[in-house]
């Protein structure tokens, strides 16, 4: 890896590429309340140069890395300066695509008191991805025709399922560290417990103990319907102009940039909420942004539910007919939670799921063609065991034959002796006449032909079963062989 020197240019929270940020940011946190307070844009010629040759029409996703993690040879400044560096005992990187709701490193800010955390993101490029669990992508090469691990763990998904988590998790590990390009880096605000409170409903300014139903603008206050009553009664208070909790300018809250004020105004051309003070001396007061054109706030925000009804309504309907075209319950699981989209992620998502529902068909066929070929293969085991016993019997009723003879021999010369023997202490008459007799006979056997020196039986055993054979529409031919030779 090179150690040429990167470069890293603050981003103007104006900026698109700022506000693309801070919207992945909170996408991966789930956290609407989450703020980036500063962003710089990372730059090495030379390992863009290397990861664009790498990844080549590769899939490259991107992915946060927690600045908490970056320690050893891989420290922030070193990434910046030089890019990421495996060295041993590190095998390479495990990526996640989106960060961690809680437990990083956290510190406090003397003068403001939040929570701020550092996160770097990368372009991560993990074409096509080997499954297999940590360990496995940690110890073993990645397999030829592959880029990457995609670690599979089953139970981590169960558990976030269980615990009605956020189920976008994937984990992938990277061998390569040209494979992952550091894009920017940010330093950002993200409070749990303010998150949790955002979404919770207010409780009565007033009495502070029941459930707040509706706003007053003029009190810029939230109040229940009990002490609306009792504070509204005079005829100059009842003029008071309130709304129901979620429906009104309570929804807009303060302004980013002047706390003190609230929301009033949306511009449609910057699509940021503005407020007087931005509009009189902020970011809206001078320039182009100053020829803006301004709607309030609440008509923005009617606009905004009325085009993502619209939506909506397509999508539900395009969703139902997808429902009634694909059976399979995992990706009606997968995609009933997606009510907002438009007709061309509508049919990214058909095609999508139509490719889901062809693989599980595919991975059906081969289980299918696996337990019977598996079948196939246990019969033509029997077979071939069959096959393999009778070649066996053979060969040693060979052998059993052929030693048999050579017992037979020598039993023919011992007989011969041990009816000498007999004779010699029997009769002498007898024994002298026949004599030569016994001599013809031992002629014979010195003129027997008929020894096998050599061994016609090898060690050996071929053993072949040819089948044709189709399962699940696939043609496959196939020729099961054992050769045992030991000379």
């Amino acid at each position: 890896m090179s150690d040429k020197t990167g470069n890293k240019t603050q981003l103007s929270p104006s900026t698109p590429d700022f506000a693309h940020l801070e919207y992945g940011l909170q996408l991966s946190l789930r956290s609407s309340t989450a703020r980036i307070v500063a962003a710089y844009a990372l730059s090495n010629p030379h390992l863009t140069v290397q990861f664009e040759r790498r990844c080549k029409d590769m899939l490259v996703l991107s992915s946060w890395v927690d600045a908490s993690h970056l320690t050893g040879t891989n420290t922030e400044e070193d990434v910046i300066r030089r890019g990421f560096q495996f060295v041993p005992p590190q095998p390479g990187m495990k990526i996640e695509e989106m960060l961690k709701s809680c437990g990083e490193k956290e510190r406090k800010s003397d003068t403001q008191q939040r929570t701020i955390r550092k996160a770097m993101l990368c372009r991560i490029g993990v074409g096509r991805a080997h499954v297999a669990d940590e360990a496995t992508a940690e110890a073993c090469a990645v397999p030829e025709g592959y880029d990457s691990f995609y670690i599979h763990d089953p139970s981590k998904s169960r558990d976030a399922k269980q615990n009605g988590e956020n189920q976008y998790y994937h984990e992938y590990f990277i061998k390569g560290s040209n494979q992952v390009l550091p894009v920017y880096l940010i330093h950002y605000d993200y409070d749990p417990v303010k998150e949790k409170k955002s979404r919770e409903r207010a409780n009565c300014e007033n009495c502070e103990e029941e459930p707040a139903t509706v706003y007053c603008s003029a009190d810029a206050a939230n109040l229940c319907n009990k002490c609306d009553t009792q504070l509204h009664t005079s005829k100059l208070a009842s003029r008071h102009v309130r709304t129901h909790i979620g429906k009104g300018s309570d929804v807009f809250g303060h302004c980013r940039h002047h706390p003190d004020k609230q929301i009033e105004f949306f511009c449609s051309t910057c699509h940021i909420p503005v407020c007087v003070f931005c509009k009189m001396v902020g970011n809206h007061a001078n320039g182009e942004a100053n020829k803006h054109p301004l709607v309030s706030v609440a008509e923005a925000y009617q606009a905004v539910l009325q085009e993502a009804q619209m939506v909506s309504e397509k999508s539900t309907f395009g969703f139902n007919l997808m429902k009634t075209a694909h059976k399979d319950s995992r990706k009606s699981n997968t995609a009933k939670h997606h009510t907002q989209t438009d007709p061309i992620l509508l049919q990214r998502r058909t095609d999508i799921t139509t490719q889901i529902t062809a693989l599980h068909s595919r991975a059906t066929a081969v289980q299918k063609m696996s337990s019977t070929l598996h079948a196939y293969l246990t019969q033509l085991f029997t077979q071939a065991q069959s096959d393999l016993d009778a070649i066996v019997t053979k060969k040693l009723n060979i052998l059993l034959g052929d030693e048999l003879e050579l017992r037979r021999q020598l039993e023919e010369m011992d007989r011969l002796d041990q009816f000498v023997n007999y004779q010699r202490n029997g009769d002498a008459n007898l024994f002298l006449f026949g004599w030569s007799r016994q001599q013809v006979y031992r002629a014979e056997l010195r003129d027997f032909r008929f020894f096998r020196r050599g061994i016609d039986v090898g060690v050996d055993a071929k053993v072949t079963v040819g089948f044709l054979a189709s399962f699940a529409g696939l043609g496959s031919e196939a020729v099961l062989g054992m050769i045992w030779d030991q000379s």
